[in-house]
């Protein structure tokens, strides 16, 4: 029949222009559906910091929050701007909170101490952007287009075969197994 043919044309060639953005779901996917484990977006990493020459100690060991702060800040060059919080942890443990979650931990008796950086995974980040339409916009209508594109390469895809390799053969089988697995996570979830 003609139709199988027009449909075969149609689930081929959306296809091949889905398949970059159904690679990109399926990776995004997998990571945040373990986001428990795992921080898809970012990696952490502890950098250290000596301030334990030149002068430091002594405006460390003042006691002086404000002079401590910006001495720590100044010392390393961070932007003062960054800056969201800071307090004494403990009688040793200075500890300043820096945008996005950075921060700064210094001894106040050795001048050693760490800071905590935070860098986005390569390509993982930009993925989860995607998936999640962190984006919005424009975008908000390609992953409407790519979710129209699914629902037409799920209902041509029942259709290409035909006999027993088809829908009315083995076809009903896989069909019912895989509808299956939703409704018995739904029925699961409400039990």
């Amino acid at each position: 029949m003609r139709w199988r043919q027009t449909l075969r044309a149609v689930h081929r060639d959306l296809g091949y222009a889905a398949c970059a953005l159904t690679l990109a779901y399926a990776l995004s996917g997998l990571a945040v559906n373990h986001i428990e484990d795992w921080n898809p977006n970012y990696t952490t990493r502890e950098v250290a910091i000596d301030l334990s020459e030149d002068g430091h100690l002594e405006v460390l060991a003042g006691g002086d929050l404000n002079a401590m702060e910006a001495h720590i800040v100044s010392a390393l060059a961070i932007p003062p701007q960054t800056v969201r919080g800071r307090f004494m942890a403990s009688e040793r443990l200075f500890r300043i909170y820096l945008d996005d979650g950075e921060e700064i931990r210094v001894d106040t008796h050795t001048g050693q101490g760490s800071i905590k950086r935070i860098d986005t995974r390569a390509v993982v980040y930009e993925l989860n952007a995607l998936h999640l339409n962190n984006l919005k916009g424009i975008w908000t209508w390609v992953a409407d287009a790519f979710a129209v594109a699914l629902v037409v390469l799920a209902l041509t895809g029942l259709f290409l075969n035909k006999g027993k390799a088809g829908l009315g053969g083995r076809g009903k089988w896989f069909l019912a197994a895989g509808l299956a697995v939703p409704v018995l996570f739904v029925f699961y979830l409400y039990a």
